[in-house]
């Protein structure tokens, strides 16, 4: 689940989680496909410190 939501933030790219072996991907194109889709104007960032 930590996978998905950093992938949705925008925090790391679904080819990096292919890579890392946390994500499988059924296609060979599905990696590159997926950061298109999910690539983010910016980098997240926190506005508040814990």
């Amino acid at each position: 689940m930590s996978d998905l939501g950093s992938v949705y933030l925008g925090g790391t790219a679904p080819s990096t989680l292919v890579r890392a072996g946390h994500v499988r991907a059924h296609h060979p194109e599905a990696a590159a496909l997926a950061d298109a889709l999910f690539r983010a104007e910016r980098p997240p960032h926190c506005l508040h410190w814990f």
